[in-house]
C-alpha cells in the first residue's frame, strides 16, 4: 500500500489517541493576591502604618498537575511560589518555590508525594481548627514556635496521606537528613492524624525535628560552632534554637454548626531539648512552650464572616518563665466568590522573662517585637484568589 495511503490513514489514530491523553492530563495556575494597611502601636519602639507584607494568605502563584495514568493511578504535582506584592520581592528566603515544591502519585490507597512540603501542624490543625487558618500569620501563636501557620516547610521530604475511613485519615511524613556520615543530623519525622465526622472535626499531631536550627530554620551556621547565632527573630522563643530537638504535639476539636460556624478548642506543647550555652543562646537544658487557645467563626450572611479568637501560651526553661495573652477579633466581607475585604484587631499582652533572658516583650505574628508587654495591631486587607 502507498506509504502516504498509510500516514493518511494512521493520522486519525494518532490524533485521537493525543486528544485522548491531552484529556487526562491539566496544569492549574491560581494563586493569591493580598494587599492593605496595618497599624502596628509598637513595631521596635514606635508606631507604624505601612502596606501589609503577606500578613493575610501571603501572596503567591502557583501550578498544580495531574494526569490520568490509569487503574486509578494518577501522577500529581504542585510548584508553589511566594511573593511579596508590596515590593514584588520574593518570600521563603528568596526560594523560586519557596511554599512548596512536590511531586507524586496518587492512588486508591492513598497519596505518596516528595519534594518540599507543608506539614500535619499546617494542613491538619493550623488550617482546619486554628486561629491561624482564619487571620494567618496574625492569628499565629507568638512567633508561630508550634509551626501551625508554616513558620518552616519540610525539604527533601517523603510524606504519606492515607484515604479516609469512618472519618479518619492518617498523614505521616519522613526526611532523612541528608547528611554524610550522620543519618539523624537533619532528620524530620511526623504522625498524625483527623477526623471529620458530621459536625464534629480533629486532629492530633507529632512532630520531631533534629538540628531544626539549621534543617527547618534556615540558619548557616550549625549550633555549637562559633559563627552560630540564633536564626529566629521571635522574642518569645529564638532563644531556644540552639536545641538538639525541636518536637511539637498538637490536639484540637472542632464542632460545625449552621450555615459557616464553627467552634474549635485546641493544645500545643512543643519542647526544644538539649540546647547549648552561648553568647546568642543563653540557656541550657530544655524549654517547653504550652498553647491554650479558643476560636469561633460564624457566617452571619453569605456575605459576612465573623471571627474571634483567644490564646494564652506559656514559657518555661531554666531561668526563664514567661506567658502570652492574644485575643483577635474580626469581620471579613466576601465582594464575590473570589475577593473579599478583612478587617481585623489583634490585642498581645506578655509577662515574665523572654527565651532570650530579658523582660518579656509582646511578638504579634511576624510584626516584630515590640518594646513594651503589649502590642495592638490592627489590619484592612483586599484579597483576591484565582
Amino acid at each position: 500500500m502507498n506509504k502516504k495511503i498509510l500516514a493518511l490513514m494512521a493520522f486519525p489514530a494518532l490524533a485521537s489517541v493525543a486528544n485522548v491523553a491531552h484529556a487526562q492530563s491539566s496544569v492549574t495556575l491560581y494563586g493569591i493576591v493580598n494587599e492593605g494597611i496595618d497599624y502596628i502601636n509598637n513595631q521596635g519602639g514606635g508606631a507604624v502604618v505601612g502596606l501589609i507584607k503577606g500578613q493575610t494568605n501571603g501572596s503567591r502563584w502557583g501550578l498544580r498537575g495531574t494526569e490520568d495514568l490509569g487503574g486509578g493511578l494518577k501522577a500529581v504535582f504542585d510548584l508553589e511560589n511566594g511573593f511579596d506584592g508590596s515590593a514584588g520581592t520574593l518570600s521563603q528566603g528568596g526560594r523560586l518555590f519557596g511554599r512548596s515544591a512536590w511531586m507524586g502519585l496518587q492512588t486508591p490507597y492513598g497519596k505518596l508525594t516528595l519534594g518540599r512540603q507543608y506539614d500535619a501542624m499546617h494542613d491538619d490543625v493550623g488550617e482546619r481548627l486554628a486561629a491561624t487558618g482564619i487571620w494567618a500569620w496574625i492569628g499565629s501563636h507568638p512567633g508561630d514556635f508550634d509551626n501551625l501557620n508554616a513558620n518552616f516547610r519540610m525539604d527533601s521530604s517523603i510524606r504519606y496521606v492515607s484515604p479516609t475511613y469512618a472519618g479518619v485519615k492518617l498523614d505521616l511524613l519522613f526526611a532523612p537528613g541528608g547528611t554524610a556520615g550522620n543519618f539523624g543530623s537533619g532528620r524530620r519525622y511526623q504522625l498524625a492524624a483527623t477526623y471529620n465526622s458530621g459536625p464534629i472535626i480533629g486532629a492530633i499531631a507529632y512532630e520531631n525535628i533534629n538540628n531544626p536550627a539549621v534543617s527547618v530554620y534556615d540558619s548557616t551556621a550549625a549550633r555549637g560552632t562559633s559563627t552560630f547565632t540564633s536564626p529566629g527573630k521571635s522574642a518569645p522563643f529564638s532563644g531556644f534554637l540552639s536545641a538538639n530537638t525541636q518536637a511539637i504535639f498538637a490536639a484540637g476539636v472542632g464542632y460545625k454548626f449552621g450555615t459557616g460556624g464553627q467552634v474549635s478548642l485546641l493544645y500545643t506543647r512543643t519542647v526544644f531539648s538539649d540546647m547549648l550555652q552561648s553568647k546568642s543562646t543563653p540557656n541550657s537544658g530544655s524549654a517547653t512552650l504550652n498553647s491554650y487557645e479558643a476560636n469561633i467563626r460564624y457566617r452571619v450572611m453569605p456575605t459576612l464572616l465573623l471571627a474571634a479568637a483567644y490564646d494564652y501560651t506559656t514559657v518555661r526553661a531554666p531561668g526563664r518563665a514567661a506567658h502570652y495573652q492574644q485575643i483577635n477579633a474580626g469581620p471579613d466581607y466576601f465582594l464575590s466568590k473570589q475577593t473579599d475585604i478583612q478587617l481585623s484587631g489583634v490585642w498581645q499582652h506578655a509577662g515574665g522573662i523572654d527565651s532570650t533572658g530579658k523582660a518579656a516583650v509582646a511578638s504579634i505574628g511576624s510584626l516584630g517585637n515590640s518594646t513594651t508587654p503589649t502590642q495592638v495591631a490592627v489590619k484592612l486587607v483586599l484579597r483576591h484568589r484565582f
